[in-house]
């Protein structure tokens, strides 16, 4: 329990002035905030609902959900000193009436705990839950925190960002009811289809394969998944020889089916360019200029290493194809 077991002293009032967070609380009164319920105040058709949590623990609202269901929502800051008599720093589960209570599950049998006391300035000490409140149950309300001990293997909890790239989820039978959706079983009789729902989300697949492949210049895409293969940046669009070489390599590798992002843009230097094909991401850098056209060559510049070679310009397409099969 997390302020002790039974027994003790009735609820005692103690002055808080300026307390405003459990961490106020717990540097003024000297005590563990296990020693702490804080009073969270909730709307449910139009009736209101406290929540008691142990010291920061922090509202898990898919949990809350699936509890009380979706028209639930927290009070408004303004009601409260209607609803308590005090504000959300000294608001508390002893003596409040109209208000049904409920708990987190850590704090099942907990006494000689601290809460609001419903006049500000004000908290209540050796609050037993059994003796001192009607609780009208006890769920499991509370986020799981970084570091935590897990309750079936004892290892740490190591929490994580995440992108939801698929999802599976049971529908039941409220489509099939609604459309007559039926099979007949075993025995011969009508029964509606059992629903699932199964998807997988391309723009999620994207929005991961970005958050994991990027660096200080923009996107790396891998070659496997890239929107195009090749981003073809014509360095030199004054230069007609440069031109018809980008042009004829654009064209040599649209026939060998290399999909192509082709740079022609006049009005746009080259530094520019060459920014905003880091920016994009492209696997391979195809890059046209006067210097190396000269001598017979281009340059490609791979994205990923930043490696960089100069090879005859009618080698393009064998380079491209070895590098998407390797």
């Amino acid at each position: 329990p997390a302020g002790g077991t039974g027994g003790g002293e009735k609820p005692g009032e103690i002055a808080t002035p300026d307390v405003r967070t459990i961490d106020d609380l717990v540097g003024l009164l000297g005590v563990g905030e296990e020693a702490l319920a804080k009073a969270l105040v909730y709307i449910l058709d139009g009736r209101s609902l406290m929540i008691l949590m142990t010291g920061n623990d922090q509202m898990n609202e898919t949990k809350l959900r699936a509890v009380f269901g979706q028209g639930i929502r927290p009070s408004h800051p303004d009601d409260l000193k209607n609803m308590t008599g005090a504000d959300a720093g000294s608001i508390g589960p002893v003596g409040i009436e109209g208000i049904q209570v409920y708990a987190d599950k850590r704090l099942e049998g907990a006494a000689g705990l601290i809460s609001g006391a419903n006049r500000d300035g004000f908290h209540l000490k050796d609050i037993d839950l059994s003796r001192d409140v009607k609780i009208a149950g006890y769920y499991d309300f509370r986020t799981v925190r970084d570091g935590e001990t897990c309750p079936k293997c004892d290892r740490a909890l190591r929490i994580v960002k995440a992108i939801e790239l698929g999802h599976i989820f049971k529908l039941g039978t409220k489509y099939s009811d609604a459309m007559h959706a039926s099979f007949l079983n075993e025995a011969g009789k009508e029964k509606p289809i059992i629903m699932g729902s199964y998807g997988i989300g391309v723009e999620r697949i994207i929005a991961c394969h970005i958050e994991q492949n990027y660096d200080n210049f923009g996107i790396v895409w891998s070659k496997h998944i890239s929107p195009f293969h090749v981003h073809l940046i014509l360095v030199n669009s004054n230069n007609e020889k440069v031109v018809a070489v980008a042009e004829s390599i654009y064209e040599k590798l649209g026939e060998s089916l290399i999909d192509t992002l082709y740079d022609d843009r006049k009005e746009v230097s080259p530094g520019f360019k060459f920014k905003d094909a880091d920016l994009l991401g492209m696997p391979l850098q195809v890059i046209v200029g006067e210097k190396n056209v000269a001598n017979g060559k281009i340059e490609i510049k791979n994205r990923r290493t930043g490696g960089r070679e100069i090879i005859e310009i009618g080698k393009v397409c064998a380079y491209v194809d070895k590098f998407l099969e390797s």
